[in-house]
Order: structure tokens, then sequence, then C-alpha cells
């Protein structure tokens, strides 16, 4: 439960999303696209802006092994599920959502069912996202899929592509812009050295203060095919 501003709010359910969710990588043209920052983004957006907020109903966010559901007090303007190509949207809270965009936390009217239906189909594997409206309820489920068995996470990758000849770990996640410890060896680090890509370079000494890590002769043939 959060109780404080709408400013930390965001900041702090997307510091979850992060700590808790993958990251895969996406090139969109020649650019790096940041799926999970792109969908979830939005979402949390809509939380914040979109919700009635003199109801006594809490807005939650739960993310489960399979998927991600937001579920939002409203007052409806439809019932039922929304059809995201024959959407019109509507601003729950104008004044909030001016606020959210000069932030920089909301693109526009409309750009979280936008965007969150063009990009969860890179980000989970061809899943489509369902939103609802309820009674009193606003609705998002967006179902999450597990990489393929042999298949390349993109934490890995995001890992590999800049790790520079031998690097510390707290060097690594700044380079990754990673805050939590424990998500990044348990999604980025630990993962990359299983699958061979990272070594370290005191592997005697796991926990040594000294070590440091490197590519594999296969991590650097990854960047190759990367590139």
């Amino acid at each position: 439960m959060l109780h404080t501003n709408l400013i930390d709010t965001f900041d702090r359910l997307m510091g979850f999303v992060e700590k808790h969710l993958n990251d895969p990588f996406h090139l969109e043209g020649t650019s790096r696209i940041n799926l999970r920052d792109r969908i979830f983004r939005e979402l949390v957006s809509n939380l914040i802006a979109h919700r009635e907020y003199t109801s006594a109903a809490p807005a939650t966010m739960t993310i489960f092994n399979d998927r991600v559901i937001f579920r939002n007090p409203h007052v409806p303007h439809v019932y039922g599920r929304i059809d995201p190509t024959h959407f019109t949207p509507f601003p729950k809270n104008p004044t909030i959502c001016r606020f959210m965009l000069r932030l920089g936390r909301y693109e526009h009217l409309g750009s979280g069912v936008y965007n969150v239906t063009k990009y969860l189909p890179f980000y989970s594997h061809g899943a489509k996202p369902v939103f609802e409206e309820q009674t009193d309820l606003f609705i998002t489920t967006i179902p999450l899929a597990e990489p393929a068995p042999g298949e390349v996470t993109g934490e890995v990758k995001r890992l590999v592509l800049v790790l520079q000849a031998e690097m510390k770990r707290t060097a690594i996640q700044k380079a990754l812009d990673l805050r939590h410890e424990d998500h990044f060896r348990e999604a980025y680090l630990v993962p990359a050295i299983k699958a061979g890509y990272v070594e370290m370079t005191i592997p005697n000494k796991p926990n040594s203060r000294l070590q440091k890590y490197r590519l594999t002769e296969k991590g650097r043939a990854l960047i190759g095919k990367s590139t």
C-alpha cells in the first residue's frame, strides 16, 4: 500500500515493475526500445490519472507469474471489453492528465491503450492486452510469457552488450541503470553466467571483493549476432 503523493507513487510503482518484470531486448529500426518501460509507464500513469478519487476502493497492480492485472476504481462510460481499434479516450481527471503529461509520465490522451496494444506482442510473445470496463472498476490484464527454451532473454543480451573488458558488479549495474542488486543478479548476471556468456575473473572465490566479470567466447559471438 502506498500513501504518498502522485509523483512518488508513479516512481515507486515503476521501481516495483523494474524489480519483478523482465526487460526483453527489442529494436525498432536501428533504435533499442525499452518495451517494459513503454508498456508499464502507460499503465501506471493510467492507474494514477484515470482513477475515480471519490471511491474508497484502492487502485491495485498485481504481478502474477503469467499476468499482470491493474484494477482501477472508476465510473464507466461503456461496459465490457474495449476494442483498441475502435476506442475513444475519455479523460477521467483532465487536470491530473495534463500534470502527468507535462512531467513526461504521459504521452497523450489514449496513448496507453495504443502503446500497450502496439508493444505487448513484442514483449510477451504475441500476447494481447485485455481492457475491460465493469460497473465500478476498469481492469487491464497483461499476459506474460516465458522465453522459449534456449532463447536468450533481453536482460542477458543487455548485460552482454554493456560488458567492457573486465568489470565489477557495481559498474555493470550502473551501466544498465539498475537500482536493485537482487533483481540484477537474478535476472541478468546469474542467467548470463549459467548460459555461458559471462564468466568470473576469480571463479574459485565468487564473493571476493576483487571479483570482476568478462565475456566468454560465446558472449562475444552473441554480440556479433546482435549488431
